[in-house]
């Protein structure tokens, strides 16, 4: 099963509506910025665009100043996964999940589970938890040596730490004041992602959790221990990553090897 990964390009107005609940001061801030125009929607434009550095700079220096990102609540739809609750071998996984039980995680309510296929193989999971103040955390593990995917991060934009590991942190707020904090970072071929549905801001005891069950995992173990090595990275002129120059035709034998599971050797 393939599940959204990126929220749909569009512009979203956001409009006041009278009568409605008082609105707290971070809600209220944050409506009002939205009414000046800089609420983020969409990926933005691509590398080496037009105005591509320009607007991250804009990005970054709004980031900095509020702490946090204003979007629009299409860019929260990736985090809106159908759950299901299932024992996790029934998942059929093609790695084998990082184990909770001797960390903070098994003291928390289990909010079920969801699998995502990735290059024809059953790479990525979803396990989402209840916190005692209500707020739920979900953690994604996917593995990259199962389907072959090699993943680059900029240095730069991983400040945070997670066990010693460079990690990124983002937080995104909409003007009714609906939060997602996302904490990314690497571990060997392990790929993680935990969320929780709220703005955890600079610092204070939610963040401190967050990056407390982080570190809480034990080391994981890919499936495909005796993959070949990456290619280098080769980077191009506007400082980003290059990928290799695709065919000027696709034949059907192509498509057939990029979507055939790839073995482990």
């Amino acid at each position: 099963m393939d599940l959204k990964r990126w929220a749909a390009l569009g512009i979203v107005a956001v409009a006041a509506c009278a009568g409605g609940p008082a609105l707290t001061q971070a809600q209220a801030q944050a409506r009002a910025q939205a009414s000046a125009g800089d609420v983020a929607c969409g990926l933005g434009p691509p590398p080496g665009s037009p105005g591509f550095a320009q607007a991250m700079a804009r990005h970054e220096a709004e980031v900095r100043a509020r702490g946090y990102e204003l979007v629009c609540d299409a860019n929260l739809a990736r985090y809106d996964i159908p759950w299901k609750m299932r024992p996790l071998p029934d998942t059929r996984l093609a790695f084998e999940p990082v184990d909770l039980s001797r960390t903070p995680f098994a003291r928390l309510e289990d909010m079920g589970n969801q699998v995502e296929t990735v290059m024809g193989v059953r790479a990525r999971l979803y396990r989402r938890f209840g916190l005692p103040d209500g707020h739920t955390v979900v953690l994604s593990e996917h593995d990259l040596s199962a389907d072959g995917i090699h993943t680059w991060r900029a240095p730069k934009d991983e400040p945070e730490r997670v066990d010693g590991r460079p990690a990124r942190l983002v937080v995104l707020q909409t003007a009714s004041g609906r939060a997602v904090s996302d904490l990314t970072w690497v571990e060997g071929r392990r790929d993680y992602e935990l969320w929780i549905d709220a703005n955890v801001g600079r610092r204070g005891p939610l963040r401190d959790r967050m990056f407390a069950l982080a570190a809480s995992l034990p080391a994981s173990i890919a499936a495909c221990p005796n993959e070949p090595p990456a290619k280098p990275v080769r980077m191009g002129p506007d400082g980003m990553p290059m990928s290799d120059p695709w065919p000027a035709v696709l034949t059907q034998a192509d498509l057939d090897a990029m979507n055939k599971p790839r073995p482990c050797k």
